[in-house]
Parts: C-alpha cells; sequence; structure tokens
C-alpha cells in the first residue's frame, strides 16, 4: 500500500460533483470494460466534451465508462455514473484480482467506498458515516481509516464532512498504490457504453445479512429476528419515538401525526414524511434545497462555470469563508459542528419514523435500531431485554 493522504486530493474540492472511479487489479482496459458490460464494437476513444455531450443525452446519469493503466491496476472513471460501487459489478470486476471503488455523489444521501478481493466484498461503507462498515472483513482499513481522519468507533465524530472524498479516494490509493487524477485518463479517453450490466442476483438467502446492525450488534439483530412480529413492532414504534424525544423534536406536527398513525397501523403522506427528511439533511450536509418543496437544488449555472471543453468545473469561493460568491449560484453554507451534530440528531429521528412504515417490519427494526447499536450500546442491551420478553 502506497501512503497517500487526503492532502494528495486537496483539488477535489469544486471538481466534478457526481462521478465513480473504481482501480481494478490485474485487468487490461478492454477486459475491464468488458466486465462493466460495454460490448466489444462499442470502444472507443472518447472526448470530455463528448463525455458531456451523453451526461445530456441520458438526462444526468451518463451510461458511459472509460479506463486507462496505470502500473498493475486499470482505472475506471465514470462522469455521473455509479455502476462501479454496485456489489455485482465490483464482484465481476475483482473475480480473480482486487478492485476499489470510490463514488462520489453530492446530491445523493451519501457518497459511497467499496473494496472487494476475489469476488467478495471486504469492506465497504458510506464516507460520511465511517463507522457504519459492511463486509467480509470490515475493520481491515481501520488503521488506514484512522490516519486518513474516517473515524470507525461510533463514538467518534468526524471533524468535516468536506474531507471524506478526498480521504476516501486516498484510501483507495493507499490499497491500489494508484494516485487518481484527470491525467491518470488522458485524452483521448479509451472507453464505452454500458449496454449490458451486470445483472442483479436474484434474492435469495437472507437480505439482511449484510445489514450494519449486525456488524454493530449481532446480539440486538439475534433478538430482532427471533421477537414476535407483534413485539417487533411496537420496538420500532417506541425507538423512533425515543430518536425523537432525543433529539427535541417528538412534538414535530408531521412527525407527531406520523407516529400517531404507526401507533393504529394507519398509512403515511410519505410526500411529508421525505421532504422532512430531505430538510433536515440538507441542515447537516449544508447541500442547497428549496425549503418550500423540499427538492435539491441543482447550480444553476453549472455549465457556465465549466471550462472550454467541459474538462473542469470552476467554483468561485470567498477565500475568506470558503462559500461560494457567484451571484447566480445557490449559496452552499457549511455547518458548524455544533448545527451538524443537532441536525444529525433530527435527521435520524425523521428517517427512523419514515423507516415505522416499511412494510418489510423486520428491515425496519433493524434500520431504525441502528443509531442505538452504533452509539448507545447500553440502551440496545436494553431493548434486547424487551424484545425477549425479559423487562422493559
Amino acid at each position: 500500500m502506497s501512503h497517500a493522504t487526503a492532502e494528495d486530493y486537496a483539488w477535489q474540492h469544486g471538481w466534478e460533483e457526481i462521478y465513480t472511479v473504481t482501480f481494478v487489479l490485474g485487468l487490461d482496459e478492454r477486459e475491464t470494460l468488458r466486465r462493466f458490460g460495454v460490448a466489444e464494437q462499442d470502444m472507443r476513444p472518447y472526448s470530455w466534451e463528448e463525455l458531456w455531450e451523453r451526461v445530456e443525452e441520458t438526462d444526468g446519469c451518463c451510461d458511459v465508462v472509460v479506463a486507462a493503466r496505470a502500473g498493475d491496476w486499470t482505472v475506471a472513471f465514470e462522469l455521473r455514473g455509479w455502476e462501479g460501487v454496485r456489489w455485482v459489478t465490483l464482484r465481476e470486476l475483482s473475480r480473480g484480482g482486487e478492485a476499489v471503488a470510490v463514488m462520489r455523489h453530492d446530491y445523493a444521501a451519501s457518497h459511497r467506498f467499496m473494496h472487494a478481493v476475489d469476488g467478495e466484498v471486504r469492506t465497504g461503507f458510506r464516507p460520511q458515516w465511517p463507522q457504519e462498515r459492511w463486509g467480509t472483513r470490515p475493520d481491515a482499513l481501520n488503521g488506514h481509516m484512522a490516519e486518513l481522519g474516517l473515524p470507525t468507533e461510533p463514538e467518534d465524530e468526524l471533524d468535516t464532512w468536506d474531507e471524506v472524498v478526498p480521504a476516501s479516494l486516498a484510501l483507495a490509493g493507499r490499497i491500489s498504490g494508484v494516485l487518481f487524477d484527470t491525467e491518470v485518463l488522458g485524452e483521448p479517453m479509451f472507453g464505452g457504453i454500458i449496454t449490458a450490466p451486470v445483472p442483479d442476483d436474484p434474492p435469495t438467502g437472507d437480505p439482511l445479512a449484510g445489514h450494519p446492525l449486525r456488524g454493530h450488534d449481532a446480539e440486538l439483530a439475534e433478538a430482532i429476528d427471533a421477537a414476535d412480529p407483534g413485539v417487533r413492532r411496537v420496538a420500532v414504534i417506541a425507538e423512533a419515538r425515543r430518536l425523537c424525544r432525543v433529539a427535541g423534536v417528538e412534538e414535530h406536527p408531521v412527525l407527531a401525526e406520523a407516529l400517531g398513525r404507526a401507533q393504529r397501523g394507519e398509512s403515511v403522506d410519505e410526500r411529508g414524511m421525505d421532504r422532512l427528511v430531505r430538510l433536515w439533511e440538507a441542515d447537516l450536509t449544508g447541500q442547497p434545497i428549496d425549503r418550500e418543496t423540499g427538492e435539491w437544488i441543482a447550480d444553476p449555472c453549472a455549465e457556465s462555470h465549466r471550462s472550454p471543453g467541459g474538462r473542469y468545473s470552476v467554483t468561485f469561493v470567498d477565500s475568506r469563508t470558503g462559500e461560494r460568491t457567484c451571484p447566480t449560484c445557490t449559496p452552499w453554507r457549511r455547518p458548524s459542528g455544533e448545527e451538524r451534530d443537532s441536525a444529525r440528531a433530527r435527521w435520524r429521528a425523521a428517517t427512523a419514523v419514515r423507516d415505522t412504515f416499511l412494510s418489510d417490519e423486520r428491515k425496519a427494526a433493524y434500520d431504525v435500531h441502528l443509531t442505538a447499536a452504533a452509539t448507545d450500546p447500553e440502551h440496545a442491551a436494553a431493548v434486547v431485554r424487551v424484545l425477549r420478553g425479559e423487562g422493559h
């Protein structure tokens, strides 16, 4: 492994907002593209301008992947795409070798990091929540993660979300020994349209086998599995209510009504719940959002900020505050640590209330109790006793 650092990726600030980069060991460019699902006859050179044209043609969800050799590894890049972080794709890419993928998505719930060896995901996590990991070896990279500022213990907090993408790319660099930049890809780039993506596996076995809850608290997961559905349902609602109380939002009209409906077994206005979750996620991340509609706001002048040929995104920043200054851009205010703590609690509470309405009540129990398992082992132990009928 190399000793890449987040500073090696400081140039990421103000670069592309949505992309996936995948490092593949032991495959050349053509075989990498084939395993992504690109037909041989569709492989050809691409310019950055052509990539952006394809982004426009696909309404922002680009299906082109390009690949370039870097020593023993091949670097695959998807502009506005995320095929590389699909488990089934990563399994194919790592079959007989190794692969590591990093997805940056500034407008999704989270970015993504995945490391696989010989068809097996060893370590996966969402960079904004690196304390919650999954895979056959979820702790294998803990030493490097800690050095890069990605906390691994439930009680630890990120210093800032601004550095999670550079840190994740540095972690991938430590695994592969490759420092990613646009020069690695070169121009023209060799790639193609993904016309035959790796199909999803048919559902088999336990769909919650890889749920993060099992990694944090296997005893709690076992208690949920063994509990009577009625007891499990009561525990889910009680935990969602507790998270609301902890966050100080138990009396919020949307949440109070939703909890009442959950208690009575009634349905809920999903749009209202989704809007509230997004609003509080925006408070947590600082991402621009229309507070009336609850819809994310894209930069209205993103294209005017693109360099000739579309190769780089250009962002105007106030050197004193670090905030965007272009008057036609949506302001992106970075919340303080105290603001993030408050928003995180509200977001977790709203998400938990929404999860009480999942049709899969076992998954709802896993999702709703994950926060307790990760942050409050004493309370998690009390939940186990309740689920087992041992007391309240």
